[in-house]
C-alpha cells in the first residue's frame, strides 16, 4: 500500500529532515552562526491556484526568515530568498477559503524584498506562529502573555454588530498577542447608481484600523458578489511616514505611505467621503489615544 502524502503544512524537528536539495540551499544561504528555531513544510499544492503552488518550506531563525521554493525537476536547487527580521516594511496576507497567501517585504540595502509563501490554511496555525516570531522583531512588546487587553476587547465587541466577518479577521489574523486595539474605521462596500435599476461596484468593504503597533488594512476580495475570507495589510507604525485621504471623483482615496531608508511604498483603498473623515481624525488623534 502506497503512503498517502500529507497535503497540509506540517512542522519539522531538525534540518535532516528537509530534502537533500533543500539542505543544500539552507547551507548556502544561512550563515554558520545563525540558529533555526523552526521549520515548516509545505507541500504541493496542484489544485489551490491556477498552476498549482510548488513544494516549499519556511525557516524561522534567531534573525529572519529563510523560505524555499522547489524549482524545475526534483533535485536542483530550490530557490531561496531570506529576509532579515529587522528589514522588514509590511506584511500583506490574503486569506481566501484554502488558498492562503504571505507576503513579507522589507527593505535591504536600499531595495524593496518580497518574499511570498503559498499554502493551504488548514495549516493556518503554524503560518500564524512563524509570522508573531517574525514580527517580534520589529514589535514593540510589552505584555505578550495577554491576547487581549480590555480596551482592544470593548472595540472588537463594539465591532461585531457592525461587521461580525471583520471583527472576526482582525481579532484572529491581524492583531498580535499583547497588541492594543486603539481605534478602527469600517467601509462598507462601495457600489454607483447604473441605469436606475442598477448599481456599478466601485469597491470591496474594508477596515482601517489603528493599534498601538502598526496600521492595519483588512479588505474584501470582490467588489461585486460573494466574498470569502480577508487581505490583510499589516504596516508597522514606527515605518509609516504619512496617512492621507485625497478627493478621487465622488470618493476618496486613502493612502498609508510607507518609508525607510529611501524604500517607498503606498497602500490605497477606496473610502466614502465620511469615512475618510473619520479615519484622518483618527490618526490625527494617535498621540492622545494611546496616553
Amino acid at each position: 500500500m502506497v503512503a498517502r502524502v500529507n497535503p497540509f503544512p506540517y512542522p519539522l524537528q531538525n534540518l535532516t529532515e528537509l530534502p537533500e536539495h533543500f539542505q543544500l540551499a539552507v547551507q548556502n544561504t544561512l550563515k554558520p552562526n545563525e540558529p533555526v528555531n523552526s521549520i515548516l513544510m509545505l507541500p504541493p499544492q496542484p489544485y489551490i491556484r491556477r498552476g498549482g503552488v510548488p513544494l516549499q518550506a519556511l525557516l524561522s531563525t534567531s534573525r529572519g526568515l529563510l523560505h524555499l521554493q522547489e524549482i524545475g525537476a526534483s533535485g536542483q536547487l530550490p530557490t531561496a530568498t531570506y529576509l532579515p527580521g529587522k528589514a522588514f516594511l509590511y506584511a500583506h496576507h490574503t486569506l481566501i477559503l484554502l488558498y492562503g497567501r504571505l507576503e513579507l517585504s522589507g527593505e535591504v540595502d536600499g531595495s524593496l524584498i518580497h518574499m511570498v509563501v503559498e499554502y493551504n490554511t488548514v495549516g493556518q496555525p503554524f503560518i500564524d506562529a512563524v509570522l508573531r516570531q517574525f514580527l517580534r522583531f520589529t514589535y514593540k512588546w510589552y505584555d505578550s502573555e495577554k491576547t487581549f487587553n480590555p480596551k482592544s476587547n470593548s472595540l472588537l465587541d463594539a465591532l461585531e454588530p457592525i461587521s461580525f466577518k471583520f471583527m472576526n479577521g482582525l481579532r484572529l489574523y491581524a492583531l498580535q498577542p499583547g497588541e492594543q486595539l486603539l481605534g478602527y474605521v469600517f467601509q462598507p462596500r462601495i457600489a454607483q447608481p447604473f441605469l436606475r435599476f442598477f448599481h456599478c461596484p466601485i469597491a470591496p468593504s474594508s477596515l482601517l484600523a489603528l493599534t498601538n503597533q502598526a496600521v492595519i488594512l483588512i479588505e474584501e476580495d470582490k467588489a461585486r458578489g460573494a466574498s470569502y475570507g480577508w487581505i490583510i495589510t499589516i504596516c508597522p507604525r514606527k515605518y509609516v511616514a504619512e496617512v492621507e485621504c485625497n478627493p478621487d471623483r465622488d470618493w476618496q482615496t486613502g493612502y498609508v505611505d510607507l518609508q525607510r531608508n529611501g524604500v517607498n511604498k503606498v497602500r490605497k483603498l477606496t473610502l466614502e467621503n465620511e469615512t475618510a473623515l473619520a479615519w484622518k481624525a483618527l490618526w490625527a488623534g494617535r498621540n492622545q489615544i494611546e496616553t
